[in-house]
């Protein structure tokens, strides 16, 4: 399925539900067949010991796992699935010179995005292969159902949500034709809606300033950035996105949090000191660095 559809998420709640550990492994084209296995490693006594990768772990005491983008995982790791995935279900470790038999509760599941040009690196994977699975097809998640999320996952009002959900469809319809941004999904996935919503904005203002900080910063182009500021303006309903406005609130929010927090660790400081300290002088110095501290708070107001 899709990017963000819920694929992993909705084994990891199947596995949470009927009390099973959920493990994952995320493969890309660098996956090295150790970290299904395990490697050896030196110990805390310079011993070389066996570390069991998260496959074998999952084997041996039945956990849940998810091998994540399974057509991005190189031709070796799949090799070394396939003893496990047919009707005798064994894995084999060479590095132990142990085959494995599988726990009862052991359970495996795969995911991918479909290959093609829109998720780039993605091989097709054989027919003979695939066949030792039950194949799912997951969809994107529909509209009501993402706000219905967005609201209870990330405690955002219903109105904000719809504007995202908004947002994320006016994007996913301007298909860019950068290779880097190909696709639907090229601009917005849900992932970012959540990362949008979590900034907790107060205000659509603030709200368009914060999506732009998610999912603008990240375009190359000018083009593609000016893109992103029109949707964002003409979805919320606001004045044109200028990056002096954004940027300067940003940092100035940021400074006066660094002041409150220095402010904050310097006072429990000084506060510290005047309690254990040991002569008059001594705490005398910590009043006047508790005083400092009061006068730093004040500033950074």
């Amino acid at each position: 399925g899709p990017t963000s559809s819920g694929k992993t998420s909705l084994v990891e709640y199947l596995a949470q539900r009927t009390g099973h550990r959920f493990m994952r492994i995320n493969n890309h084209e660098h996956t090295d067949l150790q970290e299904y296995l395990g490697s050896y490693v030196t110990d805390a006594s310079g011993n070389l010991t066996f570390q069991e990768g998260a496959l074998v772990q999952a084997v041996r005491k039945g956990y849940w796992i998810v091998l994540d983008e399974l057509n991005l995982a190189p031709s070796d790791v799949l090799e070394a699935l396939n003893r496990l995935l047919d009707d005798n279900r064994e894995l084999f470790v060479p590095e132990l010179q142990e085959t494995i038999t599988p726990h009862p509760h052991f359970m495996l599941f795969a995911t991918q995005n479909p290959p093609g040009a829109t998720y780039g690196g993605r091989k097709v994977l054989s027919k003979a292969f695939r066949n030792r699975f039950m194949e799912i097809h997951v969809g994107d998640i529909p509209d009501e159902e993402l706000k219905t999320i967005l609201n209870k996952r990330c405690a955002v009002a219903p109105s904000y949500c719809a504007k995202l959900v908004e947002v994320m469809r006016e994007l996913q319809r301007r298909r860019q034709a950068s290779r880097a941004f190909a696709g639907k999904d090229g601009f917005i996935t849900a992932r970012d809606l959540f990362r949008w919503a979590n900034r907790q904005s107060n205000g659509y203002e603030e709200l368009a300033a914060d999506g732009f900080r998610v999912l603008g910063e990240r375009l190359r182009s000018e083009e593609e950035r000016d893109a992103m500021k029109t949707v964002l303006a003409k979805v919320l309903k606001t004045p044109p996105l200028l990056d002096e406005n954004m940027y300067a609130a940003a940092e100035e929010g940021a400074l006066k949090l660094r002041l409150d927090e220095a402010a904050a660790r310097a006072a429990k400081r000084a506060e510290e000191a005047e309690k254990s300290a040991s002569s008059a002088v001594a705490a005398a110095d910590a009043r006047s660095a508790k005083q400092d501290a009061s006068d730093a708070a004040q500033l950074s107001e």
